[in-house]
């Protein structure tokens, strides 16, 4: 891959039909100026000016990265220069592509999410998808599972030994966050009103109280470890199969292995062939 990040037709990255691949950049609180500068020139005006309303320079960093993430990601799957790609938010506030319009952007989709240490990306064609990745090392919110979970989700967490409950916290919350961002629709969907069963061990099961327009049975969810400090979940509207890769952007990137913990249906987990 070039440093520019541009991707001519002949070293585009394949995206079959029912893949999705997802690109994990682990990071710290700050960046190398020299390569900070050249991730700037790279965003648009109103990016840089998002950039600088976070207070601390760990969050302008991370956006930063997210940022030119996303960019020198896409133009691996379409010949466009980073710098080229174009944004607009749905009604809910979910980024989605804008432009420009050519044959390798079309059904071209992402979801983005990160955390202390971890940005995760997600891309498919013609695939409704959500990632949410969280860092486990942090304290658990158990006082949010009564306001916020379905009661037979709380019910399950709480006959847990106490040892267990914040494992199974993450494990509910990540997926939870991965359904209601494919949907789009953010907290428009009450968090109680959907409910998933953890019980037996490595599988996914789902069921919606209030349907909201949807069907348990059209969403698939996997759970994932890409590190012992991170929960990684992916809820999809195809049963597809997850190909990984690691990435520092305009620097490197290389094929991962990463553990699928729990799924509602497990598919073959492989890398990415290398480019």
């Amino acid at each position: 891959m070039r440093a520019s990040g541009k991707s001519d037709r002949g070293d585009l990255l394949p995206l079959p039909a029912g893949d999705i691949h997802l690109w994990f950049c682990p990071h710290g609180e700050a960046g190398d100026p020299a390569l900070d500068a050249t991730y700037r020139a790279l965003l648009t005006p109103q990016e840089l000016q998002q950039k600088d309303r976070f207070h601390f320079a760990r969050d302008r960093h991370r956006y930063l990265l997210t940022r030119v993430l996303v960019r020198s990601v896409l133009s691996r799957y379409a010949p466009l220069e980073p710098k080229d790609w174009r944004f607009a938010n749905g009604p809910f506030g979910r980024p989605r592509i804008d432009g420009p319009e050519i044959e390798e952007t079309r059904g071209l989709d992402f979801n983005l999410s990160h955390t202390a240490g971890l940005i995760v990306l997600a891309v498919a064609r013609n695939i409704e998808l959500g990632v949410d990745v969280e860092n486990t090392r942090r304290s658990a919110v158990l006082e949010a599972v009564g306001h916020y979970f379905a009661p037979a989700e709380a019910l399950s967490l709480g006959a847990l030994p106490a040892a267990l409950q914040p494992h199974r916290f993450f494990e509910l919350w990540t997926l939870k966050e991965s359904y209601i961002k494919a949907r789009g629709m953010g907290l428009q969907i009450p968090l109680d009103s959907f409910a998933f069963a953890l019980d037996a061990p490595s599988d996914i099961g789902f069921a919606l109280d209030d349907a909201h327009d949807d069907t348990a049975q059209r969403w698939h969810f996997r759970q994932l470890q890409p590190t012992p400090d991170h929960m990684v979940a992916v809820c999809s509207s195809a049963d597809a199969r997850i190909v990984c890769r690691e990435t520092a952007p305009l620097q490197w990137e290389r094929p991962l292995e990463v553990r699928t913990t729990r799924a509602s249906k497990i598919p073959p987990l492989s890398p990415i062939p290398p480019s």
